[in-house]
């Protein structure tokens, strides 16, 4: 299956409506490459984490005391988490002034990202949500082709390279990062404040990593930044996307889902995962670095 991990802004959003319109950019993306669809109902799922960071959310996680991101968030820099805080109680109560729905929500959604830097316990809630879906399709016993946009690849990255990742989340056959900010250094200091910040690496339970960028989206990164990628590494490349004057927002989920780069990206690897059995067109798509 196709496991989406959202990007930010989107609290509020039906659910249904974006897995659907995801899928069927996803779709249109297949059909170019192969003349197929190649997906079904059922292959595409959302995993959904704007209300985990909303101010009324109420949803929280501890991280185990010996885990890694626990002792990191408790040793970063701490006038940073309470600013961050600080702002975000802000914005939550203005929030609350106003009648306007989308005002609200657009409050509320900024101090949700903030949370997810001030609050170890909200970033818990939010990546176990990724667990869940990843244990979910662990039990189904179905390859799971993970595509990460924006923010998303964020939350994406800090769970799959969390201690004991191997044990709870299963493989991820090929992460593909799409409009992403993971690979800005200065970005993933502040979020992650440890040495292993400076470097990428890929997850261990991660076969390959694809990173998909519109060289028009200001907020997509190349993961061969200073700091970046580690040299020599074939399992993680970054790859530009055909440009369409069509599109009318460059960092948009569904334009990168129609553009044949990334969807050659995901659906590679998905036909891959099949071995036997592959749907019609996936023989077009017969590398499985899906390049």
């Amino acid at each position: 299956m196709v496991l989406l991990v959202h990007g930010r802004g989107l609290l509020g959003r039906d659910t249904t409506v974006l897995r659907r319109s995801a899928q069927r950019s996803l779709e249109a993306g297949a059909r170019a490459l192969t003349g197929h669809t190649l997906l079904e109902d059922g292959d595409v799922r959302l995993v959904w984490y704007a209300d985990v960071l909303d101010p009324r959310s109420t949803e929280r996680c501890d991280y185990a005391p010996d885990d890694r991101r626990a002792r990191r968030i408790a040793a970063a820099d701490g006038e940073l988490a309470l600013f961050a805080s600080q702002i975000g109680d802000v914005l939550g109560s203005i929030a609350s002034l106003f009648s306007d729905d989308t005002a609200n929500v657009e409050f509320r959604a900024i101090a949700g990202d903030l949370s997810y830097v001030s609050d170890a316990r909200k970033r818990c809630a939010a990546e176990r949500r990724l667990t869940s879906a990843l244990a979910r399709a662990s039990e189904e016993h179905r390859p799971v082709v993970m595509v990460a946009h924006s923010f998303g690849s964020i939350v994406a990255y800090d769970r799959l390279t969390a201690p004991f990742a191997r044990a709870d989340v299963g493989r991820v056959e090929r992460l593909v990062t799409v409009g992403a900010m993971i690979g800005v250094p200065d970005l993933r200091r502040i979020l992650f404040g440890d040495a292993a910040a400076d470097s990428l690496t890929l997850p261990p339970t991660v076969g390959s990593w694809v990173n998909v960028r519109n060289p028009s989206d200001a907020l997509a990164a190349p993961l061969s930044l200073p700091g970046g990628a580690s040299p020599g590494s074939t399992a993680i490349s970054d790859l530009l996307t055909t440009v369409s004057g069509d599109e009318p927002d460059a960092h948009e989920l569904d334009g990168y889902l129609r553009d044949p780069v990334a969807a050659r990206a995901v659906l590679g690897a998905w036909c891959a995962a099949f071995g036997s059995g592959a749907p019609a067109g996936c023989e077009v798509l017969r590398d499985a670095r899906g390049r």
